[in-house]
């Protein structure tokens, strides 16, 4: 006869032999995923920068406005043009890059991560921390493994040797130059490439790949028990389709045990370690930086690790107090740029005074002689930290527009007007006419008087300014522009500005993703306009670069051959016109705020509503 109870008898060691099996599946399964960077990598990890998932930060970017621009078909002159070059250049060293590269591509989906590590490096001369590459390829681990051993039968057919070492069980080899050297830099030896499970391992570091792969075994402290990388990730890295740190204690460190250096090399005759408490640096224990594509737009971050206690000279300049920084009733819409800091002018000047001080006192005293002789030769009363550093608010407001004409000179100087908040603006003006080294001229507008104030040979004034400023006072603020018909804009008042920015379509939704119009800090871009700007012209003048780039007053020892490098794989002429790519380009916003951690830097570019589904 049949009886329940024997039934449950029979089934008791089967259902425990399932649950034993099911343990077992699910204990491979999650040996078989690959940890988070932060739980391969070892605690003394200085820098790290990854993509936790390449396939989802790819399905992300999907959406992403510049990711759209570039596979535009009206791009494609352009874009084909510079990746054959970027072949051509890296196919320099490896004639078989291109076609490896097509092979490998495919295999990329999980993380990858770029990362330095310590392993006990202190700055010692010609040795870096050592560099280690991790790249999961999810289930594509035979694919993967088949793809390395071609390249090394490969190799190994050319007559190149290669070097084999296992490291925890796990075989790695590299590539050595056909000499066993570097042939004076030319013939680098390859670094060297492991397979862990699904881990690609890429390092010239044997000690760096033990490390990791005992990471990955569960031995040794990881970078997530770094208490300052846990704080920075907790703060932006949640979510982020890529994530960087830097542990700018540990590098800090390092240079502040270098001496002063002998000669001229150090103007103020002090050791970096001073230099860097004088100016705050002591006090930074990491910069993260996020970035994050979601359906309205694309986050980007950066902070900067500096508790608040441990703050001082340009770091406590930095940390600005939550107050209003949305757009002025005058700033229209149609500006290029905008950017309001609310920031204590007054307190800056005495940080910087006391920076200074610090450095070197006795080259403060000389500062503070000739600080105290200015103006003296026209009014023997007069005293500048008085009557102008006495006299600066806390309100700093710069506002660009687009150029007036289609020359490079115009381009580079566009109207700009800057507006620094005064509880007494006259008296900060009366004051700058006193100091100014030559007599304004000066001509009424609206009741008002506007300054210009002509510029000595090789004074650096404001971007735009083309050898002269104009002053006058509207409401509250000093305006310093350098262009009449924009300053008399501003003079006007609201009323001469037509549709005012603070009522731009979707501006006050996109200031709510960096944090509002609260924190003290707030930039406006109105990208189709400024890269419209830049576009058209490298279109037309493709050597235009490096003159459209480079700074505004000649700056000693400055570099610009990067552009150079930057000319030889794009050609600017190949762009499309940019009416055939403008539904990509809107704008950004960009906010910065004090915390009692650090110093929070938000970007925000919204979807342009061209592309908006």
């Amino acid at each position: 006869p049949f009886e329940p109870s024997s039934l449950n008898r029979n089934m008791k060691p089967n259902l425990a032999l399932t649950s034993l099996c099911a343990a077992f599946v699910l204990t491979l399964s999650a040996r078989a995923a690959t940890p988070a960077a932060e739980k391969l990598l070892p605690a003394d990890t200085l820098v790290v920068l990854t993509v936790p998932d390449l396939d989802k930060a790819a399905a992300a970017a999907k959406d992403f406005s510049f990711a759209q621009l570039w596979n535009d078909p009206a791009m494609k002159p352009f874009t084909y043009k510079f990746e054959t070059k970027v072949r051509e250049l890296i196919g320099q060293d490896d004639k078989n890059f291109t076609r490896d590269w097509q092979e490998f591509k495919p295999l990329l989906g999980g993380q990858i991560t770029f990362a330095l590590v310590g392993n006990g490096w202190q700055g010692e001369p010609n040795s870096t921390p050592d560099p280690v590459v991790l790249i999961d390829v999810k289930d594509k681990a035979k694919q993967l493994a088949a793809f390395i051993e071609k390249c090394e039968k490969r190799d190994a057919d050319a007559g190149k040797t290669i070097q084999r070492e296992t490291v925890r069980g796990v075989k790695f080899a590299r590539t050595l130059a056909k000499d066993g050297g570097d042939d004076g830099g030319k013939k680098k030896s390859q670094p060297y490439v492991g397979l862990s499970g699904s881990l690609l391992l890429v390092s010239e570091s044997v000690k760096a790949l033990e490390r990791v792969l005992a990471r990955q075994d569960g031995a040794g402290a990881g970078l997530d028990e770094q208490p300052a990388f846990e704080r920075a990730r907790s703060t932006v890295g949640r979510d982020a389709h890529a994530f960087g740190w830097v542990n700018a204690k540990a590098f800090l460190d390092v240079l502040g045990k270098l001496p002063a250096p002998a000669g001229d090399g150090n103007p103020l005759g002090v050791a970096p370690a001073r230099i860097m408490d004088a100016i705050g640096l002591n006090g930074v224990e990491g910069v993260a930086m996020a970035a994050r594509q979601a359906g309205e737009g694309t986050h980007i971050e950066l902070f900067v690790q500096s508790p608040a206690a441990k703050r001082k000279g340009l770091l406590n300049i930095l940390t600005i107090d939550a107050k209003e920084s949305g757009p002025l009733p005058i700033v229209g819409s149609d500006a290029a740029k905008f950017t309001r800091i609310r920031l204590d002018a007054q307190k800056a000047f005495a940080t910087l005074e006391r920076i200074l001080t610090d450095l070197n006192p006795q080259m403060a005293g000389v500062v503070t002689l000739i600080l105290e002789s200015v103006g003296k030769d026209k009014d023997p009363n007069f005293d500048l930290r008085k009557q102008i550093f006495g006299n600066l608010g806390a309100d700093i407001v710069t506002i660009q527009k687009s150029p007036r004409g289609k020359a490079l000179d115009d381009l580079k100087s566009p109207p700009s007007l800057v507006l620094i908040g005064s509880p007494k603006p006259e008296a900060l003006l009366q004051a700058l006419r006193t100091v100014s080294p030559l007599p304004p001229t000066e001509r009424e507008f609206l009741g008002r008087k506007i300054y210009t104030l002509a510029l000595l040979p090789g004074m650096a004034g404001p971007v735009g300014g083309k050898g002269q400023i104009m002053i006058s006072t509207t409401g509250g603020y000093l305006a310093i522009g350098t262009d009449a018909a924009m300053l008399e804009e501003a003079l006007r008042g609201a009323e001469g500005q037509g549709k005012p920015l603070s009522a731009m379509a979707g501006l006050a939704e996109a200031a709510q993703q960096v944090g509002g119009l609260g924190t003290g800090w707030f930039q406006y871009e109105n990208q189709s306009e400024t890269i419209r700007i830049i576009l058209e012209t490298l279109k037309k003048d493709p050597q235009s670069l490096d003159q459209l780039f480079a700074p505004p007053v000649p700056a000693p020892g400055a570099n610009l051959a990067p552009l150079k490098a930057l000319q030889t794989v794009m050609d600017f002429s190949l762009l499309p016109p940019f009416e055939a790519i403008a539904k990509y380009f809107g704008f950004t916003v960009t906010a910065a705020a004090s915390t009692p951690e650090g110093l929070s830097f938000k970007s925000f570019v919204p979807a342009p509503a061209g592309l908006k589904k």
